[in-house]
């Protein structure tokens, strides 16, 4: 067979995700996720060497820093365990908080999963991903290990499921890996809905409720752990990074909604505090009145662009977008900027 005299569809693919209980260590992916696109790559950089050598053309070269990394785009699940894993990792890899839903008895089937922001300290601090590009015959099988997320997003449009974005780096990766599709279940999920999303914006955390909104037409969160992968994450001896560190995390919040009232113009102007809370729910949970459900809460978060619209034309309804910044709630010992919580059937992470 010759190269590139076959072809490959994307629909055999498939991309698993596992835990790594050692960072860097390489482990078995059995949570299957459903991906829209997925644009995970090695690079093997080089320097070509500059040097008089009695000719028009160089001769030599060297080999830099392997770099390993990609975005992989998906409908986020909340029964969905990869996505979850995704989830847990972009806020840092820490422990997941699991209790009997808030409204629900003990005993029941709706669990909720807090997820507090984390240093990549504990035990599940990275990832491992078995990506199958193409199908069985022709198709080949890359392994990532020693993966974090640097940026996840989730966007929210009207007649649209919940879309997530994760930005990954990784340690190294390989081909020739397992292929895992029979460990796989490929059951579909269940999305969360456009439909049964909700922004709650008050003065204080305490007084958000479910019923009292603003009513947007778009919304995107964003973490950003802006992770270390350049020189100094590097050393000696090794093209691959030897340590993988966070920066500071960066929260991105903004929501687009009809301009009609100057709520949020004068909360800009007068800088004022707010608190938030941006919840998707999705289907019934078995034997349980609540939703599926994932849901950021903020304590505090301020304005710092109230969109005010220019006015293009006559018949058009104007719209405002809105850019909040989100800070960590200092007022307590116990204070924070994000908190994340899934709510689903599963009883512990």
């Amino acid at each position: 067979m010759s190269a590139g005299d076959q072809a490959n569809l994307g629909y055999s693919s498939y991309l698993a995700v596992g835990r790594e209980a050692t960072f860097k260590t390489f482990v078995t992916c059995t949570a299957n996720l459903d991906f829209i696109s997925a644009s995970l790559k090695t690079i093997q950089e080089q320097k070509v060497i500059e040097a008089v050598s009695c000719a028009r053309t160089h001769t030599d070269r060297i080999s830099l820093s392997k770099v390993v990394q990609g975005d992989i785009e998906f409908y986020f699940g909340a029964d969905h365990d990869a996505s979850n894993h995704l989830l847990q990792n972009a806020m840092g890899g820490g422990t997941v908080t699991s209790a009997t839903a808030v409204g629900d008895t003990a005993g029941t089937s709706a669990w909720e999963h807090t997820l507090d922001l984390n240093n990549f300290t504990d035990t599940y601090s990275s990832l491992s991903i078995n990506h199958r590009k193409g199908d069985t015959t022709n198709g080949k099988v890359f392994g990532y290990q020693g993966g974090r997320v640097n940026e996840m997003s989730f966007s929210a449009e009207i007649d649209e499921a919940l879309k997530s974005n994760a930005s990954m780096v990784f340690v190294d990766s390989s081909v020739g890996a397992t292929d895992v599709e029979a460990l796989l279940t490929c059951t579909g999920q269940n999305p969360l809905s456009f439909a049964d999303m909700r922004l709650s914006v008050e003065s204080t955390f305490a007084s958000l409720t479910a019923s009292a909104f603003w009513h947007v037409q778009s919304a995107e969160f964003s973490i950003n752990n802006q992770l270390k992968s350049d020189s100094a994450s590097r050393r000696i001896g090794s093209n691959l990074l030897d340590v993988l560190p966070a920066g500071i995390a960066l929260f991105s919040f903004n929501f687009v909604m009809r301009f009609d009232t100057l709520t949020a113009y004068n909360a800009m102007l007068n800088e004022t505090q707010l608190s938030a809370q941006l919840s998707y729910q999705g289907s019934t949970l078995t034997g349980s009145s609540l939703k599926e459900e994932l849901r950021f809460d903020m304590p505090k978060i301020f304005i710092s662009d109230a969109g005010d619209p220019a006015i293009g034309g006559p018949d058009e309804v104007l719209s405002a977008n809105i850019v909040a910044s989100v800070l960590r709630d200092s007022t307590s010992a116990t204070g924070y900027a994000v908190k994340a919580i899934v709510r689903n059937e599963t009883s512990s992470y």
